[in-house]
């Protein structure tokens, strides 16, 4: 063997990886959940081998960790492992080549990502499967919560306009409510078909101590209510009464269980779900310490919450401390019908029941809030 064919055989690996690169391939696919890939990264026998994408689109590899391969291809999911495994490795050297395929369905819009598909299955079936990645709601084990085709109704996403899309050309729009209803399964699908799906035609903007502040989508004959539903529904903490809801260039107040939230929503409606007051009673009450003001915000609501008065209070001189000033009322001038007695409460306002000694006012507290028709809890 002749000096220059010696020198050849013993090119470096890094130099035998660059001459690989330089070779033109053909165009790959994409790769999705549940496809099968070897990597092969060389001289490192120890960080080579076969792994599987994960349902998020992701695969693991030893010192490059978890590596995001949506939409990329396997050489593009090279380059990626190489950049990552660079950190540790001199110039490491990684090809990546797809083993098997899983054929799946394609979603646009929503969710987005791949199904699995199903031979024989229609397009119901395939929003079926769709459903724990519409609610995207994580169970212990690190699945997402199951769900059907009515989850998927409540949802953001317009059922009565979902798109087929076959080989770049639309085979058009259905109507699944209209399908489920009439028991039908709409159109079979093939492997690699796209679900186009849309947003209900209403944005509503949620606000406030609800679980997903943001945005939330209704059809034209959906509840208001629903915008709650959307956004997670409301936390322990949020006030059920004085919600804001702005439509039409106007602001009003409202209740939870307000029939407003049984008409249809509109587009550009937003609603604000404010956070319950926390008031700090102490004094002469039976259970002293913070109570949220959920639906009522007076100071009776206060003094109920804190399981009202001990026997020996003082009804009379209830104090009520905001940022500190002290403002007296005598809460027993309720039942002859002064409403000035019982002021709203802010958050962080502090009521103080001080001792009284010739009333027992706890039996008088409880007819109390008995007769005034006012008192809401």
């Amino acid at each position: 063997m002749s000096g220059a064919r010696r020198q050849q055989a013993t090119l470096p690996t890094v130099v035998l990886s660059t001459i690989l690169w330089a070779i033109p391939l053909a165009a790959a696919a994409a790769v999705h959940a549940g496809d099968q890939l070897t990597v092969t990264v060389y001289e490192h026998p120890e960080l080579s081998g076969p792994v599987t994408v994960d349902t998020t689109e992701h695969i693991s590899l030893p010192l490059a960790g978890t590596v995001s391969v949506a939409g990329l291809e396997p050489r593009q999911i090279a380059t990626r492992l190489q950049n990552s495994l660079a950190t540790y490795i001199l110039k490491p050297g990684v090809t990546v080549e797809l083993k098997s395929q899983q054929l799946v369905l394609f979603v646009s819009g929503g969710p987005g990502g791949t199904l699995i598909y199903q031979p024989g299955e229609n397009l119901l079936g395939a929003l079926g499967d769709l459903a724990p990645k519409v609610l995207d709601i994580p169970q212990p084990d690190g699945s997402l919560k199951g769900g059907d085709l009515s989850d998927i109704e409540r949802s953001r996403l317009d059922l009565r306009r979902v798109g087929v899309v076959r080989d770049g050309t639309p085979l058009g729009t259905f109507d699944a409510v209209q399908l489920a209803a009439a028991g039908r399964g709409g159109p079979l699908l093939q492997p690699g078909d796209t679900l186009s799906l849309v947003d209900k035609p209403n944005q509503i903007r949620v606000d406030g101590d609800v679980r997903r502040p943001g945005f939330a989508y209704l059809s034209d004959d959906e509840p208001l209510r629903d915008a709650l539903d959307q956004a997670g529904g409301i936390t322990p903490t949020a006030a059920t009464a004085n919600i804001q809801l702005h439509r039409d260039a106007s602001s009003q107040l409202v209740a939870l269980g307000d029939t407003t939230f049984n008409q249809p929503g509109k587009s550009g409606d937003s609603i604000t779900v404010p956070s319950a007051p926390r008031i700090n009673v102490v004094g002469l009450v039976t259970t002293p310490g913070a109570v949220a003001l959920k639906t009522d915000t007076s100071l009776l609501s206060a003094l109920y919450q804190a399981g009202g008065p001990t026997k020996w209070a003082d009804l009379t001189k209830v104090q009520v401390m905001e940022h500190g000033t002290s403002t007296p009322y005598d809460v027993t001038r309720l039942v002859h019908g002064d409403t000035s007695q019982n002021p709203s409460l802010k958050d962080g306002d502090v009521v103080f029941v001080p001792e009284g000694h010739k009333v027992d006012y706890s039996g008088f507290f409880q007819t109390m809030i008995n007769a005034v028709s006012i008192f809401r809890i």
